[in-house]
Order: structure tokens, then sequence, then C-alpha cells
């Protein structure tokens, strides 16, 4: 209750402020005061992988040819998919996805990851911004603000360029928050059906039981993870959506 008057009597002073100080005349205002506002920096946790895998990034950058087909990138999901090549032959692509990426550093590593390449498609996938953890976690209206965002920015600097949304993957180790992660999925498959360049791909359904469980068998040892038969299940829907589009 205090908190609130206080808002309150502030919004009212600074109203009060704008008032007397109007210029009819010019229709300018003139503020004479200033409300302080407190905010916290998270650069030293958005460059948490700047020495390792970012680096690694910028260094295949200056060799890799900035003409491509597809360019993966996003989270380990995509880093770790180490048959990415052979599977989606003849297409070529490049993988510029880094462990542990979330929404809130891709914006950050923008340039790094996207600049120096011209591709024909994009592939995105990344799924550690919904967590458990207080202190990395954030809403899943807040992730879906984010990935606009960043959508929004591609499709001004690649106009026409599709890009494939892959859908949050269901997970044991992640079950607590399974609720959000669907949540997410279909804002953006709602997000997809209006968008001119985003494709929505259900990525997460195929690594599902027939009764809607989680098929461990799927997935490595860490239960977050695809394991060689995962990626199996995800080339299986991809494939097709990329060589039709891109033949």
């Amino acid at each position: 209750m205090k908190i609130k008057l206080i808002i309150f009597v502030t919004i009212f002073l600074a109203s009060c402020i704008l008032k007397s100080t109007e210029q009819v005349a010019d229709d300018k205002y003139d503020i004479s005061d200033v409300i302080e506002v407190k905010k916290s920096c998270d650069k030293e946790w958005i460059l948490r992988y700047e020495d390792n895998d970012i680096k690694a990034l910028k260094e295949r950058a200056e060799v890799e040819s900035a003409q491509c087909d597809v360019l993966f990138f996003g989270s380990s999901s995509i880093r770790l998919w180490k048959s990415l090549k052979e599977d989606f032959a003849p297409l070529t692509v490049v993988n510029r996805g880094y462990g542990g990426a979330t929404l809130r550093d891709l914006h950050y590593n923008y340039n790094t990851v996207m600049v120096h390449y011209k591709p024909k498609a994009f592939v995105f996938y990344c799924d550690n911004d919904l967590r458990t953890k207080p202190e990395v976690n954030i809403s899943v209206g807040e992730l879906f603000d984010l990935v606009r965002l960043l959508f929004k920015r591609i499709e001004a600097d690649y106009p026409g360029v599709p890009i494939y949304f892959l859908a949050v993957k269901h997970c044991q180790r992640r079950e607590a928050i399974r609720d959000r992660q669907a949540n997410y999925n279909a804002l953006m498959r709602e997000y997809a059906e209006i968008s001119d360049q985003v494709i929505y791909v259900d990525t997460c359904t195929p690594l599902l039981t027939a009764d809607g469980q989680i098929d461990t068998s799927l997935f490595l040892k860490d239960n977050i993870h695809l394991n060689s038969e995962g990626y199996k299940r995800w080339v299986k829907i991809l494939k097709p959506l990329l060589d039709s589009s891109l033949k």
C-alpha cells in the first residue's frame, strides 16, 4: 500500500510540474525535475561466453564462405548437431550455434553470429530462456517479445529470407516448465501464421511417445540434448521443408 501511494504521489507531482511549465505558444514542455531510476547491468552475464564459443564463431567467420543455403543458429542443440552438413546435403549449411545461448545474448551477439553470412534461409532453435532458476529465468511474454524483436531485425537485414523457427522440445530435465514451453510454442505458431517470413516447425511432437510422454531414448544422458536418433526426427520434418523452399 505504501509503495502504491508513493508511486501515485510521484506521478501526481510530475503531472503538476508539466502543467505548471507548459508553454502554450509553441506547444513545448519544460520539465524542471527528474525521477531517478536505478537499473543493474547484465553485461558481465551477457559476455560469459566471449572467450570460448563466441571467439570461435568470430574465427570461423574469417575463413568460412559468406554464401550458404541455410544458416542454423541458436543454442547448444544447434551447436551439438555434428551431422548437420551430412543431414542436409546437398544444401550448404553453416552452424552458428553456441552453448548456453539465450535470446538476451543473441541480441548482443547478433553481428558476430549473422553479419558475415548471406544465407537463403535461417533455422533457429533456442530453449535456455525458460528456466527454473529465478536468476536467469524470464516470462513467456518477455521471451516472445525478444524473439519477435530478433526476427524483425533479421527481416530488415535479410528481406524475404525465410526464418524457420524450431519449436522448443520437452525434456525430462525441464519437465517442471513443460506448460510454459507449450505456451511459448503456441504463441510462436500463431505468430508464424501472420508473418511473411517466419515458418513454425513442430520439432517438439516428434520427440514424444504416442501418449504424449517424453521419449527418453532420443536424448543424451543429460536429459536435455538430443542424441543421433533424436536429430533424425528433426531432419525428417525439417529437410523436406528446406529442400522445397530452396530448390
